[in-house]
């Protein structure tokens, strides 16, 4: 099982300590993967979140899933980053949202920061649950 990350470019610092204790109760739920995307203050707290988890524990597994071709990973973390197949026939603009599918396509679960409805991180959530995707909105907490 896998699980990927939508959110807010504006996401607060302060839920960090929640993301990873949501990561580590994923992980006890028998998440073996987390795909995190390379766009925004989410994914970058993401990013951060699941390399100091990773320093204390081994076990987690975790890739950056890039949008366009050469990107490269906010965090520095570029031997984490994959690039999925097909994502370079896509347009520049819809780059992030083809990436987005392909997260919610290979994967269970969904960790989220989202408070509004007008915004594409909402949309993803929304999709998310129609597929019928466990997620937990640190929004909402």
């Amino acid at each position: 099982m896998n699980c990927t990350f939508f959110g807010h470019r504006d996401a607060p610092s302060s839920i960090k300590a929640r993301l990873k204790e949501s990561i580590l109760y994923l992980q006890k739920q028998g998440v073996e993967c987390f795909y995190v995307g390379n766009n925004g203050g989410f994914d970058a707290l993401v990013q951060t979140a699941l390399i100091e988890l990773s320093l204390e524990k081994n076990s987690i597994k975790y890739f950056i899933v890039t949008s366009y071709l050469g990107e490269f990973a906010m965090s520095g973390e570029q031997k984490r980053t994959i690039f999925p197949e097909g994502q370079e026939l896509t347009f520049p603009r819809f780059a992030i949202s083809k990436r987005n599918e392909w997260l919610l396509n290979n994967s269970s679960y969904v960790i989220a920061y989202v408070k509004n409805s007008c915004s594409n991180s909402y949309k993803f959530v929304e999709r998310a649950k129609r597929k019928g995707l466990s997620v937990i909105n640190l929004a909402e907490e």
